[in-house]
């Protein structure tokens, strides 16, 4: 019997996922555990499996869509089985009265790889009044800025609708109506080619019809108060998936929580010597990082008030401090979390933590392994700057920004003179959550640090 594949709900603050990928095809077989589809969290992309045997029936919601937890997304069942109304069902939990159109569609069959597909067009699908066009069909053309009114394609879906497939497919045919070096140009310029007139063999689109095309279009210039005008786009990145989400979730952050900062300056010269000392004498190597950590987790024991949250009109402080470690990836920002860490020494944090940041490189991070932290660290100190601050990790109370050790002048007062030495210095900076910390409270709170780190056995004991 067919059954509804549903949006996983993946950690307890999940709200909502968004469809990064799918691996199988309608119509396509599927096996019980075996990997369908791929889902991009608040976090990462998780690789999902088929609760069930059977046939991938309907693909409720496309590439790109993001849905909340517990609602449809396709539907799986025997390959003749009747599936008209669950996908009614389906549309009304979805808002796509388009899709109930589709219900009474043809059942899909096991067709071959790369094989036609008869897609419903719903009633909500682009067209210009003589092309009809499956929502993916129109999205694939406007993200790849086609213009399909001057284009002969053939459409293969239900009623001659064109689909995704039939666009791509025409296009991959019709490549060599442009040149590499005009297509290149065309590509660097934000310039639709289908529109151009060649003037080459057979009407082939060469470097001097595109370079026409742009400056054509430059002498035209933009509508006033365009804000691309006078300016050329090398591309345009879509603000979406975990870009967009981390800049929603720091934007509600920044504007909900006024952020308080502290800065001070520590002399880390004992510290680097005994991670020297602790490195030469044992396998587990200890980063400059990890001993911020356990200072952290030292202080935030003395602090309680640092380790807690504002949820729900209640200030909740926590027993156990769980750890955020911040880790900058090509596609944004995540913060994999040490838990318990009050219970562990320098070289367990240490693993852990190198552990978490190579699974988080990866993209093999578990819900749980990135859920439930209470107060966060931030280090670009290997990168070389020398002072930021952070925002707040929602809905924690704290971040602490760490820079990098210079070699810096410093005023020190010798026998009642002043001189000055040159010694390592690092730089850190605590943002609070100003509504339920205060100044006293925050620099208690980053002096204990800054005595931690500045008498760095202290942390062992």
């Amino acid at each position: 019997m067919a059954e509804f594949i549903l949006m996983p709900k993946l950690g307890f603050n999940m709200e909502s996922g968004q469809l990064a990928k799918w691996l199988k095809k309608e119509g396509e077989p599927v096996q019980k555990g075996e990997v369908i589809f791929e889902i991009l969290t608040d976090k990462t992309t998780m690789a999902i499996e088929s609760t069930l045997d059977g046939h991938l029936r309907k693909i409720l919601v496309e590439e790109g869509e993001t849905v909340a937890v517990i609602l449809p997304i396709a539907i799986i069942g025997e390959a003749d089985e009747d599936i008209g109304q669950m996908i009614k069902e389906a549309a009304e939990k979805l808002g796509k009265t388009g899709m109930a159109d589709s219900a009474n569609a043809p059942s899909v069959e096991n067709l071959p790889a790369g094989a036609p597909r008869r897609e419903a067009v719903p009633a909500d699908a682009a067209s210009d009044g003589k092309i009809k066009l499956t929502p993916k069909a129109a999205r694939y053309i406007k993200e790849n800025r086609i213009d399909v009114t001057n284009l002969d394609i053939k459409g293969t879906g239900f009623q001659g609708g064109i689909t995704a497939a039939d666009v791509e497919e025409y296009g991959k045919s019709h490549r060599g109506r442009i040149t590499p070096l005009a297509e290149k140009i065309a590509a660097a310029s934000n310039l639709n080619p289908g529109g151009v007139k060649g003037t080459g063999p057979a009407g082939k689109i060469m470097k001097a019809d595109v370079e026409g095309a742009v400056g054509a279009r430059g002498e035209q210039g933009r509508p006033p108060g365009d804000p691309l005008a006078d300016r050329t786009v090398l591309k345009t990145i879509p603000y979406s998936g975990m870009r967009k989400i981390i800049g929603d979730r720091l934007s509600q952050s920044m504007f909900t929580a006024p952020h308080l900062y502290f800065t001070t300056s520590i002399d880390v010269a004992n510290l680097m010597t005994l991670r020297q000392q602790a490195n030469s004498s044992q396998e587990q190597k200890v980063s400059l990082n990890d001993f911020v950590a356990a200072a952290v987790t030292k202080a935030l024991q003395k602090c309680p008030e640092l380790n807690s949250s504002l949820q729900d009109n209640q200030i909740i402080q926590y027993e156990d401090v769980n750890l955020g470690i911040a880790v900058g990836l090509e596609t944004g920002l995540i913060v994999p979390v040490i838990k318990k860490a009050q219970n562990k020494k320098v070289t367990q944090i240490a693993r852990e933590s190198q552990s978490l940041i190579d699974k988080a490189r990866n993209g093999k991070l578990l819900p749980d392994e990135y859920k439930g932290g209470t107060f966060t660290i931030s280090n670009l100190g290997m990168f070389g700057i020398e002072n930021f601050t952070a925002i707040i990790n929602p809905p924690e109370a704290g971040i602490l920004s760490i820079s990098a050790v210079k070699k810096t002048p410093v005023v020190v007062e010798d026998d009642g003179e002043d001189k000055i030495l040159i010694k390592s210095v690092m730089h850190i900076t605590l943002s609070v959550d100003h509504r339920i910390i205060d100044g006293l409270v925050a620099t208690r709170f980053i002096n204990q640090i800054k005595a931690l780190l500045e008498n760095p056995v202290s942390i062992l004991i």
